[in-house]
């Protein structure tokens, strides 16, 4: 079997001097050139567009401005009836703006948060009616993140609760605004929203999120991670909260085969065929939060937890591998990467066009 041709198209092209580099390919991660090198019999990067079996569109979307997707979007237009295209720019709007993929996920009657969504640009505008409208929001759920609709890592994001002021409020609402103007003239789809808060359940405060990554119909992978801060990144997991790490990794373990279609509406819904898909469990039931096109924070590169939590799964690996093996198979970073390519070719040759 022949090795498929891969193209990546971005902000950035991967076209460096050397088959396998990758060059400056926007959001390049640890390993990952040497897991495509791996998979040169199955795979391999060509130069040319029309040379390719399968597009990958990479693009950080935190930076990726409207005439850039316009761009990306006319390149990628003649090959859309005849080859894959993985995550088509055309559905950019799809996951970077969480208004837009909670309706989405709304209408497909997949769990997510409640929301409510402000268009500052609109001429019916008007700051005391979004006030008065959060704060109504606000006493129905207790605590609410207020945000802009596009930005990550929690940039312009705010926790509120049930005891801060109108005025307080609307001092936030006025910094989110100027956040909107910023990033308006290149990123036109930008707004405010307030999601409904997911609050732990758990006795003790903590809060365990989940994340599966999901490439062409398939779930390749999959963690959690767990903490008693309300907003928090992998890299805040400490080490007295080992066990529940553990223990929670176990359990999905166990029982990601029967949330597998769920996880993988939740992606299609969005018309998304590859990236990380972010969930909280209620009563056992995934509630959606979040789709990632191109994962690649500290989970990617150094591994999970503070720096005593990834020691301590460093050292007792003869231990842990049986119990939590995917998230060894995680940590193995070429291999991964190597897989995912493998897959890729796997899924385009089933692929009729």
């Amino acid at each position: 079997m022949n090795p498929a041709n891969i193209f990546f198209i971005g902000r950035k092209q991967g076209i460096g001097l050397r088959r396998f580099r990758l060059s400056h390919l926007e959001n390049r991660r640890p390993a990952e050139s040497d897991g495509l090198r791996s998979a040169s019999s199955s795979i391999r990067q060509v130069r040319l567009l029309r040379n390719a079996d399968v597009i990958w569109v990479r693009v950080r979307p935190e930076f990726t401005t409207d005439k850039e997707r316009q761009k990306i979007g006319k390149r990628l237009r003649p090959f859309r009836d005849r080859i894959p295209i993985i995550n088509d720019i055309a559905v950019f709007n799809n996951y970077d703006c969480k208004d837009i993929t909670f309706s989405i996920w709304k209408e497909h009657g997949i769990a997510c948060p409640d929301f409510i969504s402000f268009d500052i640009f609109q001429d019916t505008y008007n700051n005391s009616y979004v006030v008065e409208q959060i704060q109504n929001f606000l006493q129905k759920y207790g605590k609410v993140l207020l945000r802009t609709n596009n930005e990550t890592a929690a940039n312009g994001v705010y926790l509120l609760n049930n005891n801060i002021t109108e005025k307080e409020i609307n001092a936030i609402v006025k910094t989110l605004e100027n956040r909107c103007k910023m990033f308006f003239p290149t990123r036109s789809s930008t707004r405010i929203i307030a999601v409904e808060f997911i609050s732990s359940q758990d006795e003790d405060g903590y809060i365990d999120l989940y994340r599966a990554h999901i490439l062409m119909g398939q779930i390749i992978s999959y963690y959690a991670v767990t903490s008693k801060q309300d907003i928090f990144h992998n890299v805040d997991m400490k080490e007295q909260w080992l066990k529940r790490f553990i223990n929670l990794n176990e359990i999905l373990c166990d029982n990601i085969h029967s949330l597998k279609s769920q996880i993988l509406r939740a992606a299609s819904a969005l018309e998304c065929n590859l990236g990380a898909i972010e969930f909280f469990l209620v009563d056992n039931k995934p509630i959606f939060i979040e789709f990632n096109p191109m994962w690649g924070g500290h989970a990617s590169t150094f591994g999970f937890g503070n720096t005593k939590v990834q020691n301590y799964l460093d050292t007792n690996i003869k231990e842990l591998k049986k119990r939590i093996p995917n998230i060894y198979a995680w940590l193995n970073y070429p291999n991964y990467y190597k897989a995912l390519f493998e897959q890729i070719h796997k899924s385009i040759q089933s692929t009729t066009y």
